[in-house]
């Protein structure tokens, strides 16, 4: 049997706005269980992907230093008072999503085999592929999601294994009736 796109694709498919700031992103990818997701513009066209690979990229890149020696904690005040220990100056350097995403979208139509999709996601190196009807985003298949398809599919007996088994089960209940004679 050929299996297709949508037969086996997530059709719960969380897009993000290209303007969605980066920290909202990665506590909506912590909070839905994500790794990534479909980038789309105000009017709902595709616009690109973006996964935490690239907003851990994006982090490690920006220069930024997690902790160095500074005497401003020493001297700073606040309201006139010295600042109490555990005082924490937030980072509003913040980048949004269409600084970091791959505007590079690999889709297939909801009519695409998955083998073909298999084959374009081994040699793009990519995790997710947008599936689509016409230009709509109809749902998503990652590379976990085909993990299960082909694992599901090994473990279905085929209609010829289904044959040898059931002459195998008659021939061991043939010899039984011998044996009882």
């Amino acid at each position: 049997m050929d299996y297709l796109a949508r037969d086996i694709m997530n059709r719960d498919v969380i897009s993000v706005p290209s303007d969605m700031d980066l920290r909202d992103l990665g506590k909506l990818f912590l909070e839905k269980g994500i790794t990534g997701a479909p980038v789309v513009e105000r009017d709902g066209t595709l616009a690109g992907v973006i996964s935490q690979t690239d907003l851990i990229y994006y982090n490690l890149t920006r220069g930024d230093e997690l902790t160095y020696d500074s005497h401003f904690y020493q001297t700073a005040r606040m309201d006139g008072q010295h600042i109490q220990k555990g005082f924490q100056v937030e980072d509003f350097n913040s980048g949004v999503v269409t600084d970091v995403m791959t505007p590079v979208v690999h889709s297939v139509a909801e009519t695409a085999k998955i083998e073909s999709v298999s084959r374009l996601m081994t040699r793009k190196h990519i995790h997710r592929v947008i599936v689509r009807k016409g230009r709509r985003i109809v749902g998503i298949i990652s590379a976990i999601d085909l993990l299960r398809h082909h694992a599901r599919v090994a473990k279905a007996p085929t209609s010829a294994s289904r044959r040898t088994a059931t002459a195998k089960k008659k021939k061991k209940t043939v010899v039984r009736r011998k044996r009882k004679v």
